[in-house]
């Protein structure tokens, strides 16, 4: 498994490499976890104004404003994370 072996600039102790190599994945989950909390937002409020549309029959205005209040949230959520790692 390539995960477990040692690279040419590691030191058998782990080292700064293996710092850098964990700041690395850290960043990458929280941008990853960052992602997923934007298209749940889109998906949950899409889902709830199409169930607003087939309920009293707005079609597509409930879809959309579903999706344009998600998204919204989901920016403005970003944005606020995003400052909050870039300090």
């Amino acid at each position: 498994m390539f995960f477990f072996s040692q690279s040419p600039n590691q030191s058998p102790s782990g080292g700064p490499q293996r710092d850098s190599d964990a700041k690395l994945l850290a960043t990458g989950f929280r941008y990853m976890a960052l992602t997923f909390e934007f298209v749940g937002l889109l998906a949950i409020f899409g889902f709830v104004g199409l169930k607003v549309d087939e309920k009293y029959d707005f079609e597509p205005w409930g879809l959309l404003t579903g999706l344009f209040v998600g998204l919204a949230l989901g920016l403005t959520t970003m944005v606020k994370q995003l400052e909050k790692f870039n300090r």
